[in-house]
Order: C-alpha cells, then sequence, then structure tokens
C-alpha cells in the first residue's frame, strides 16, 4: 500500500510540490489539444446532491479550464470527481443536479457557448463530441472510496473499472482536483496512463496559493511584530495531528482551534467528556480516513500548549440542531448527554479569536467554527469577517469556508485559495502527493517516467518559493 506518511517537523525539508514542476496546460500545446477529445476530472460536488446556493465559485473555477481547451478547438467532457469517485454510475433519471450543473457552467463560460450533458456512459459511444464543444458525464455514487483495497498487480492502476470505461472515449487527460492529489487514485492515475496529460488551471492556481503562503511565512518568521496564525476548524481526526506538526516546524507561530479539534486538546489537559462529545470523536475516527495518521506525531508537550488559542466556550443543542441553545464551558463538558452536540464555538471565544486576528501579519484558515446550518454558522461567518477585514494577509483553503467568504462579499481580500482543505493542510504538515506523480516532468519532453506513473509518494518537486 502507498505510504502518506508525515514527516512531522521537516514539511519544508523536500519543499511543497508546485506547478513549475508540473505538466500543464500550456506544455501540451494547441497542436496537442486542438479537435482532440479531453477529459476534465473537477472539483464539484457530487451532483445529484447539489442546490443552487453551493460551489457556484468552484464552478467559475472549473470554466476557467474549459475555457482555455475550448479556445484551442478541443471537445471538452467533464467528471465531476470531488476528492475521489467510485465506479457506479447513477440511474439516468437522477440528474437534477448534473442539470444545475450544466446551466451553471453554461453562465460561466463566456460567449453564451452551450453546455450539454451525458445521462449514461453509453451514451458516449453513439456521440463524437465535437471540437469546440463541452459536455458533462454522469453523475457517480459515492459508494466507496476506491482506493479502500490496494491495487494489486503491475497494471491493477491502469485498468481499474472507471479508467477501462472511460479510456476509449477521451485522447488527453486534466486533473483539476486538488483534493485527489494526497492519494493516488487509481481513476486519475489510471486515467492518465498512456495519455497526453496535464494538471488544470483551478489546481495549478492551488498550489500556487500554497507556494505563496510559505513564502509569507518564511518573510514574516524574523518579524516579532507580526504573528503567524493558523485558525483550524474542521472535524476530522489528524487535525491536531496537523497543529502539532506545524507549530513543530515553526510554520506558524499560534494554531487557533475550533470546537472538534479543542475536544482532544481537552481531554489531553484531563478535562471530562460528556457521551455527545465522546461519540462524536469517535465517530470521526470511524468515518474519516486520515491522511496524517492520528499518532503519526506525538501528543502536544506542554511548551507547544502556550501556543494554542482553545474555545472558552461553546454552543450546544441537541443532534436536531433543533431548540435553544446553551453556552457551555469546558468545565462543563462532562455533564453533556449522548443527544448534546456542540454547535459552534461561544461568544467570548469569538472575542478571542479576534484578538488573535488583531495582532496577525499571516492567516490560513481552514474549516467550520460551527454546524453549517443557521442560526449556528454565523460563528464561522463571524470568524472570517473578521479575518478578511482585519489587515493581515489571508490564505484560507476548504469549499465550505471559501462559499462563506464569497457569500458575503469579501473573497476578493483573499490573498491565496485552495479547494482541498485536507490537501492543502496535508502538504504543508509534509505529506507526499503521489496523486501528482503522472504529471509531474521527468524526463526532457515532459512525460513522467513508469515508475512516476505509478505513484511513487518519495518524489516531490520544490516549492517554487513566489
Amino acid at each position: 500500500m502507498i505510504s502518506h506518511e508525515a514527516h512531522p517537523g521537516r514539511p519544508w525539508s523536500d519543499g511543497l510540490p508546485s506547478s513549475s514542476g508540473l505538466r500543464t496546460l500550456d506544455d501540451l500545446g494547441k497542436d496537442t489539444l486542438g479537435g482532440r477529445r479531453v477529459l476534465i476530472t473537477a472539483d464539484i460536488d457530487v451532483a445529484r446532491r447539489q442546490t443552487s446556493n453551493e460551489s457556484h465559485f468552484k464552478i467559475a473555477r472549473l470554466a476557467e479550464t474549459v475555457e482555455y481547451l475550448l479556445q484551442r478547438n478541443a471537445a471538452v467532457l467533464v467528471l465531476g470527481a470531488q476528492g475521489g469517485t467510485s465506479v457506479r454510475v447513477l440511474e439516468p433519471g437522477n440528474t437534477q443536479g448534473l442539470e444545475w450543473h450544466r446551466k451553471a457552467l453554461a453562465r460561466a463560460l463566456p460567449d453564451g457557448r452551450a453546455v450539454t450533458r451525458f445521462d449514461r456512459l453509453d451514451d458516449l459511444s453513439a456521440v463524437a463530441p465535437a471540437p469546440g464543444t463541452v459536455a458533462l458525464l454522469p453523475n457517480l455514487v459515492e459508494l466507496s472510496r476506491e482506493d479502500d483495497v490496494p491495487p494489486s498487480g503491475e497494471n491493477a492502476l491502469d485498468e481499474a473499472l472507471l479508467p477501462t470505461l472511460l479510456r476509449s472515449h477521451f485522447d488527453v487527460f486534466v486533473l483539476d482536483d486538488f483534493r485527489s492529489t494526497v492519494r493516488a487514485l487509481p481513476s486519475n492515475v489510471g486515467l492518465a496512463a498512456h495519455k497526453p496529460r496535464a494538471v488544470g488551471l483551478g489546481l495549478q492556481g492551488d498550489l500556487d496559493s500554497l507556494a505563496r503562503l510559505v513564502a509569507r511565512s518564511r518573510a514574516l518568521r524574523d518579524d516579532s511584530g507580526l504573528s503567524r496564525v493558523c485558525f483550524i476548524g474542521s472535524s476530522r481526526p489528524e487535525d491536531v495531528t496537523v497543529a502539532r506538526s506545524l507549530l513543530t516546524a515553526d510554520v506558524f507561530d499560534r494554531i487557533v482551534l475550533g470546537p472538534m479539534p479543542s475536544l482532544t486538546v481537552y481531554q489531553e489537559l484531563g478535562y471530562a467528556l460528556g457521551a455527545g462529545p465522546t461519540a462524536d470523536l469517535e465517530s470521526l475516527v470511524r468515518t474519516h480516513r486520515a491522511v496524517v495518521a492520528p499518532g503519526a506525531v506525538p501528543s502536544f508537550a506542554p511548551d507547544h500548549h502556550d501556543r494554542l488559542v482553545l474555545p472558552t466556550d461553546f454552543m450546544v443543542a441537541n443532534r436536531a440542531g433543533r431548540g435553544k441553545a446553551r453556552r457551555v464551558t469546558p468545565e462543563g463538558l462532562g455533564e453533556l448527554a449522548e443527544d448534546d452536540r456542540i454547535m459552534a464555538i461561544g461568544p467570548e471565544t469569538l472575542k478571542a479569536f479576534a484578538e488573535e486576528t488583531r495582532q496577525a501579519g499571516l492567516i490560513f484558515h481552514f474549516g467550520m467554527m460551527s454546524a453549517g446550518q443557521r442560526p449556528y454558522v454565523a460563528y464561522t461567518e463571524a470568524v472570517i469577517r473578521a479575518n478578511l477585514e482585519s489587515k493581515a494577509e489571508v490564505y484560507m483553503a476548504g469549499d465550505h469556508i471559501l462559499e462563506i467568504a464569497y457569500d458575503i462579499g469579501l473573497a476578493s481580500a483573499l490573498r491565496g485559495r485552495s479547494t482541498g482543505a485536507q490537501t492543502a493542510s496535508s502538504l504543508l504538515s509534509g505529506v507526499r502527493v503521489p496523486g501528482l506523480a503522472p504529471f509531474r516532468k521527468t524526463d526532457a519532453d515532459g512525460v513522467p517516467s513508469d515508475h512516476d506513473r505509478t505513484g511513487d509518494p518519495d518524489r516531490t518537486t520544490p516549492t517554487s518559493g513566489r
């Protein structure tokens, strides 16, 4: 099995992957694209769950890559990926969300370009996409992650089901799904096999954003008047591990933890957790596949606790989020019952977080500080608003908080953004990126060797330092 081991304390020793070391669309050239069928795996939500208030910024991100290809007379096919895909196609009647994506992409493209859709993969065999057109492929069900079972055999990734189904229907492969790069998914590695391939403009922008973040962190490291602050609000088993790694490596001066990751630290400090919070933490371990494995980095040493900013109060409601919420301090966590759920940071915590923002010269924020529904999402909105209205240089990662930044009209204040929170934070922690191996320039003509194509996790390219 491919290892995704972190390298605590040395996340920059081998450098971040840089778009300058990857095969980009410009490297393919017009002759490679003109008149060819180009398949894009795009970071857009599974369309069957789509509503009109989700992912509009990711549609705009996708549109840049699509328009680049259309201007070079390619026939564009788009496959929604969202960090991982399965191989079962939805039934033809389940296309409501796919139609939303079709209309949204058509609106995002200039010159009134038409966008069509395929409801069944079988239809690809009957219709040859014409140059200068764009079509969406059917939704894929997220029944299971396709790399849960380690592939076996020399050509296992090439012969995975999705590459086998699609290989004859496209000529060039473009990976524009940043979230999938921390794993060697059979879909990405297998689809790239034996085809001209490149990363899309969106993925290229994600990597360039992280490179700028690293460069600014280095520049501010010796400036004692400005702190480098990382806000971690997500709910993944490895969040505290990531925080520990970033502090140990001096990537950031302070780590601000949201509700769920802070519970792990409070446990370490000797606070009791009631049945509800305990069940939520156990559920995270069961349902999330960590990239940075919990336990791969030692627990927080006492000398790191003063660099953490923990919530001092929480908003708690029942699991359905209904009824009146109540405020609970860390001392009251042990009294929470099975039906109690922490919905957000509390008002006192908001004040403390705002103070960290006022002292920051650089902010990196990923993850929610609350549940996503009203009224609790207002706490996350308040943190994001304070960050983006501050004097700090702000970088964000993850679709949920980026969506909020756009919705409140402050996205233009961002200095950088990445669509994958887990991928961005993992890369900053030193995690390898085997999913990018097929796209590295490893010989004179930029075509990766067979060894790289299989996703060697120990190959990285240095950050550009821009």
